[in-house]
């Protein structure tokens, strides 16, 4: 038995519930409505808004751009702001409003009330939502932050599968119009009334501690650890924005991330216009995408726990070359079959990307000012996350086919998995 003066005092038993998780369900039922302004599901409504309005490709996505780019510049302040005051309100308002936004696009009749609601929409979905979901969790968990924000993300992947197939079901037995005021009352209820009731800023508000962790024996082992330091385990690292900006690390992560918003969002907006351009039937191509979704939900879960072995910057290098492999795949479908194989290959490859880069940036840097440190990272990205699919539209209606912008998106993901893999975290606070 080890002796008592050089072994760590046992643990205290832990409180039976962590109020933790259940910011992580809130997080997740914001993810779930979130979706409606998704790129998987603005596909749905590519086709049947330009083909009754005549609009082309270009200038629908269009919208997506310019806001998706005002979201950028919302972030800078928005990212700062989560750090100092929460997510609660900034979060109730965004969802109200988004709802507003998807129940008036019911009665749009002109292309500038499309640009203004969707440059409303698209900027607080990117601006707001996507920041604001992704930077709650981390704050409340250290050890199972992987496994916290897995499960947090599911909502966004549920919502992935389940909004294409009611929108796509109400768009044809209904209309386009009836699809996104439902979508909006959604968000209204799923989404909004839970956050305002229950999203809190971080444990330390309520007394807690990250994981549960009880106070008390954090203490008692904090006392233990000062009295032998050489025994002490390693430190959470705790850097402010100046700080992080000084390191390599951060510019090759930035670097990475932005080349995968460029891919990654234009195949989840043409995946499905480009799958009926082959011939395969409306539902067999939202069947893909919500089998995807679906994957995706199961992939993020595994990655999630994954990261906790083994490091989030390994799981991540790992998930870039299977997202390559799988752009070059979609270029060989041809037959529903293959779409749904293709699907489901690509939803557990994808998964968990988007859920590890709210991890990293926390492992890398610390969870006190991570919404301020990517408030910069983010402006970046959504530039990137705008042009892709608007670059992927100009090059379908020049070329008529997405053959060479999907190879280009291959590449690029290939090249952010190596800069990922260069990116080494700080190994302690400067």
């Amino acid at each position: 038995m080890p002796d008592e003066t050089t072994a760590a005092p046992q643990k205290a038993k832990k409180p039976r519930f962590y109020y933790g998780w259940v910011i992580v369900v809130v997080i997740s039922l914001g993810g779930f409505t979130q979706s409606a302004e998704s790129y998987p599901i603005l596909g749905v409504f590519l086709k049947p808004m330009t083909e009754e309005f005549g609009w082309s490709r270009t200038v629908f996505s269009g919208a997506t751009l310019m806001g998706t780019l005002v979201g950028g510049v919302v972030a800078m302040v928005v990212g700062p702001m989560l750090d100092r005051l929460g997510a609660r309100w900034t979060l109730t308002v965004a969802f109200a409003i988004l709802g507003s936004t998807l129940i008036l696009m019911a009665f749009i009749n002109a292309l500038w009330q499309f640009y203004m609601l969707q440059v409303i929409g698209r900027a607080l979905t990117m601006g707001v939502l996507a920041l604001a979901l992704g930077v709650v969790v981390p704050k409340w968990f250290i050890a199972k932050r992987g496994r916290a924000v897995a499960l947090g993300g599911l909502g966004q992947r549920i919502g992935n599968a389940v909004t294409p197939l009611y929108v796509q079901l109400l768009v044809s037995q209904g209309s386009w119009r009836l699809a996104t005021a439902v979508a909006g009352l959604l968000m209204w209820t799923v989404s909004m009334i839970p956050v305002a009731i229950f999203m809190r800023r971080k444990p330390e508000d309520m007394g807690l501690l990250p994981d549960g962790v009880d106070p008390e024996e954090a203490q008692r082992l904090e006392d233990w650890y000062n009295s032998r330091p050489e025994q002490r385990p390693k430190q959470e690292v705790s850097m402010t924005r100046e700080q992080a900006l000084r390191h390599p690390s951060f510019y090759l992560l930035v670097v990475a991330f932005s080349l995968v918003f460029v891919a990654a969002p234009a195949l989840n907006f043409h995946m499905i216009p480009y799958m009926t351009d082959k011939g395969i039937s409306d539902g067999y191509a939202v069947a893909a995408a919500a089998l995807l979704s679906i994957c995706a939900g199961i992939g993020s879960l595994v990655t999630g726990f994954l990261s906790e072995r083994i490091t989030a910057r390994r799981t991540l290098v790992g998930i870039l070359v299977m997202m390559s492999i799988g752009y070059f795949g979609l270029l060989t479908v041809n037959v529903a079959w293959q779409a749904i194989v293709w699907g489901i290959y690509y939803g557990l490859s994808f998964g968990g990307m988007f859920i590890l880069q709210q991890v990293i940036f926390a492992d890398f840097y610390g969870r006190d000012n991570v919404g301020a440190i990517r408030g910069i990272v983010w402006p970046v990205q959504m530039v990137f996350n705008a042009s892709g699919p608007f670059v992927a539209s100009i090059a379908f209606d020049l070329l008529d086919s997405y053959t060479l912008i999907f190879t280009i998106f291959a590449s690029l993901v290939m090249v952010a998995g190596v800069l990922m893999f260069l990116a080494k975290p700080p190994v302690k606070q400067t």
